[in-house]
């Protein structure tokens, strides 16, 4: 009941973020404690002949690609459960730089071996690892009346974050787990927005431009910064405000050549040429020092944000701009976890950190140390999380403002790809070298050969 009241749209958003789902979960006003478990005195069918700690504990894997304040969390996290399963399971917690070094390296693992029990994924490479035959569908785990979890502990878990375990592309089945839940929004500097007369930002795209134009005039501080390397991934969800999903349902093709996309693409070049926009390889740190009014990147970096801006100016975090759709969204980001093929002592062993990852105890810790939002709806109910959303009002902004229009894109092994090809499309087009419609043109046509080299 807690989040209905407090978000009217959460229900409509969530409505839409469960039509990724395949297998139904249950309402959100009915929410347990996460750690409500099966009947222990039931039989387990997944854990049959199996003992652990009966010959040492199992030593297990588990790849992620969190560093700093995440890795912190990470540590903690691994370290309660270590000490839990003391004598039976030993979490290693390995390191591997970002999703494209974690994903190479577990690429090699497919060829090579020596894949971890577990590893963080998301969906585009959970569909990769799929088509290997590597990976273990969860479904026996998740209704295993010992290791698995009864309705009251489903339920718990948010509507949108269990629907991305069970998206379409997995033919019914649940191939990952909660890892970490974050969505794309708007950190703003509310000193220099007042210093040209606005007190958050705007509320569309056409706004939007005005606004950057004006902050940037009035206060000589661009008003946006970006990321200098690839935009297309941000593009895509800038797209998906207007109501378009630039990757078809089904597949089938792409839709990055439309009105709406070249009012976005003409909006991004004028707010470039009128040096609104700033590019920068650390967007965090031309931000958090002042030198841009705004940044567009992830809630990930709330507490981040936090540390780095302490009391320099005044800011916050919204939902960013919309389109002409008339419903809002914004991107649910965050990977998710798999547990790949090993040996059946592994894998349960790896099932058992992944449950446990995602229940509210480890998952309260993950949200107050990031700025990642809770698995769990029982998580906000923890004395930790509490006193850590008062202590710090940005991170409860991102988590009333943002979070609750969050939701997937299409999943495809070829988004990744496709994102490339995008935002080298409008690289091009800032650097002059191609008109807002060309760069869509070869957008749209270099995706469309990235879509069809995974079919």
């Amino acid at each position: 009941m807690y989040l209905t009241k407090l978000f009217p749209a959460w229900k409509a958003s969530m409505a839409t973020l469960l039509l990724f789902a395949t297998i139904g979960c249950g309402s959100p006003q009915q929410a347990a404690p996460a750690g409500t478990q099966p009947d222990k005195k039931a039989e387990s069918q997944v854990a049959k002949g199996i003992e652990l700690g009966k010959n040492g504990p199992i030593t297990i894997d588990f790849w992620h690609i969190q560093a700093t304040i995440y890795g912190d969390a990470i540590k903690e996290m691994v370290a309660a459960f270590n000490k839990e399963y003391e004598g039976k399971i030993i979490v290693k917690e390995v390191f591997q730089g970002s999703y494209d070094d974690l994903n190479k390296k577990v690429r090699a693992s497919l060829q090579g071996g020596g894949l971890p029990a577990v590893a963080m994924s998301y969906e585009s490479d959970t569909l990769e690892y799929m088509k290997a035959d590597k990976i273990v569908p969860l479904d026996d785990y998740i209704n295993d009346p010992v290791n698995g979890l009864n309705k009251a502990a489903l339920d718990d878990i948010m509507p949108g974050v269990l629907a991305r375990q069970r998206i379409p592309e997995y033919n019914g089945k649940t191939m990952s787990w909660p890892h970490g839940n974050s969505s794309m929004g708007v950190y703003y500097n509310l000193d220099l927005l007042k210093k040209a007369g606005y007190e958050k930002p705007a509320a569309t795209w056409q706004e939007f431009e005005k606004m950057a134009l004006d902050i940037t005039e009035k206060t000589g501080t661009p008003a946006l910064v970006m990321g200098n390397g690839n935009n297309g991934g941000t593009f895509r969800t800038w797209l998906r405000t207007y109501g378009i999903d630039p990757i078809n349902l089904d597949q089938s093709g792409v839709n990055y050549d439309n009105p709406q996309a070249l009012e976005l693409a003409g909006m991004i070049k004028n707010l470039v040429d009128k040096k609104a926009i700033l590019f920068a390889q650390d967007t965090e740190q031309e931000f958090t020092n002042g030198r841009a009014a705004m940044e567009i990147g992830t809630t990930a970096r709330t507490s981040s944000k936090l540390d780095l801006v302490k009391d320099k100016f005044k800011w916050g975090i919204t939902l960013i701009p919309q389109g002409k759709s008339g419903s809002k969204v914004t991107e649910l980001y965050g990977g998710n976890q798999v547990l790949f093929k090993t040996t059946p002592e592994k894998q349960l062993a790896g099932w058992l950190f992944m449950k446990y990852f995602a229940e509210s105890k480890a998952q309260s810790i993950y949200a107050a140390k990031t700025g990642y939002f809770p698995a769990t709806l029982s998580a906000q109910n923890t004395d930790l999380l509490k006193k850590n959303y008062m202590d710090n009002p940005q991170k409860k902004q991102a988590f009333e403002e943002v979070f609750p229009y969050a939701r997937i894109d299409v999943s495809s092994a070829a988004r990744s790809k496709m994102d490339t090809a995008v935002g080298e499309a409008l690289q091009a087009m800032t650097a002059g070298k191609l008109s807002p419609a060309d760069a869509l043109k070869k957008a749209q046509a270099d995706s469309t050969k990235a879509l069809k080299e995974f079919k």
